[in-house]
């Protein structure tokens, strides 16, 4: 398994070149550069000399540009009152500078006074995205790079969301309360690296793609802590989009995961898929994942990692889900630090993490059924993990699929074994 998930990494890395870099026939092209100041005065050009003041009259200039361009922003406040659509490549440069402190490889969330470069949502935001990165045609868009920014987006919505993006850089930026997810990835491959989240919902999601946009994402670098619902989430289905995208590909290396202790209070999360009843591509029931775990921290979480089904419904608002759903997940794990965690350092289960540890909430989640869940863990780091892998399903109900205890047929393989069925909590 560990040369079969090795691939990933070169697969993921090498298919990642820096956002402005061009084709080695092409000679580079010197981009333009727009300048924004939230100090200057009305009536900008976006040169050095008479920057914009806003963000949206940047962004409006970079889009009818015929070059590469970068979008410059100076120290100071960017209220958005809708979100900063980027549907077209470009580079946009905060000016943040990281507080550092010595012997702490991650990034600490403080920024060096006068430096901050703040983009934030105002009340008419709503539920809306801070950012949305991605073509409103549905074509893949290529090269988006956003780094040195910090960003804090309304309690109900995400901070930045890519969809359909490849060869997208997001890098050095903090990521703060109030939002519920700070940053999402649907059918988009990129590099997530160095950021600072805190105080929100869950730090990253990364789903998966399908070929024509695939999900290939290195995550590294990066400090989740102190978050509600947790740090890192791999979902292998693609999300909010009509494409049964079904597969996510990730590297998932030396991030400190920790003290994430809400709702969830998971540090990373593993799950097969998410498409909700009534919602695009509800049809889809199978997803696959394959990721390398590697160097991570991961201390003081409710619970250090979870691997379970998402969100595989069996019913919702009485009306029966006619799917039944199934998958893969391929996890190669080594050299990270898990422990101190509140409830358990892991927890593996063929349906949803809180059926698991509630079964009164079985009429509402099913098992999977036929899927396979296969950990590399040479490190024995979920060697004492909960699991709940039943023969057949304990939940007999009023849907179709629930009149038996059918058998589920999952299979759990660890470290080259495969684990008899039952449930060890």
């Amino acid at each position: 398994m560990r040369d079969r998930l090795a691939v990933i990494v070169v697969a993921a890395l090498t298919g990642l070149a820096p956002a402005f870099v061009s084709e080695a026939v092409a000679a580079p092209q010197k981009p333009t550069v727009i300048h924004v100041d939230d100090g200057a005065a009305v009536g900008g050009n976006g040169s050095g000399k008479r920057p914009y003041n806003n963000l949206p009259d940047a962004v409006a200039a970079a889009r009818a540009s015929s070059t590469q361009v970068v979008i410059k922003v100076e120290p100071g406040d960017y209220p958005l009152s809708s979100p900063l659509v980027l549907d077209f490549p470009v580079e946009l440069r905060g000016s943040n500078e990281a507080v550092v402190v010595p012997d702490d490889p991650w990034p600490t969330g403080s920024i060096v006074a006068g430096t901050e470069t703040r983009v934030f949502a105002t009340a008419a935001m709503g539920s809306q995205p801070l950012i949305k990165i991605g073509r409103g045609d549905a074509t893949v868009l290529t090269g988006v790079s956003i780094s040195g920014f910090t960003f804090q987006g309304s309690s109900a919505a995400q901070e930045i969301v890519l969809t359909r993006v490849q060869r997208y850089q997001v890098a050095d930026n903090v990521f703060r309360a109030p939002a519920n997810f700070a940053f999402q990835s649907i059918a988009s491959s990129g590099e997530l690296t160095a950021n600072h989240f805190s105080g929100v919902g869950t730090a990253a999601i990364f789903n998966g793609g399908y070929p024509e946009s695939p999900s290939k994402i290195v995550a590294s670098g990066n400090r989740a802590v102190g978050n509600n619902l947790g740090g890192i989430l791999l979902n292998g289905a693609s999300i909010d989009i009509p494409e049964l995208g079904d597969h996510l590909q990730a590297v998932v290396r030396n991030n400190d995961l920790s003290n994430n202790t809400g709702n969830q209070g998971f540090g990373l999360r593993v799950f097969i898929l998410r498409r909700d009843m009534g919602e695009p591509g509800d049809t889809q029931s199978e997803a696959h994942i394959d990721a390398v775990i590697r160097d991570n921290r991961l201390v003081g979480n409710r619970i250090g990692v979870m691997v379970d089904a998402g969100f595989p419904y069996r019913s919702v608002a009485g009306v029966c889900d006619p799917r039944t759903y199934s998958g893969t997940i391929n996890l190669d794990l080594f050299g990270n630090t898990l422990n101190s965690s509140q409830v358990s350092p892991a927890l593996i289960t063929f349906t949803r993490f809180n059926a698991a540890l509630s079964p009164s909430l079985l009429p509402l989640w099913q098992y999977l059924h036929g899927a396979t869940f296969e950990i590399s863990d040479i490190d024995g780091t979920l060697a004492s993990a909960r699991i709940d892998h039943p023969a057949t399903d304990p939940f007999v109900g009023p849907c179709p699929g629930d009149e038996t205890h059918e058998p589920l047929d999952n299979t759990l393989i660890y470290n080259g074994v495969t684990l008899p069925n039952g449930r060890n909590f």
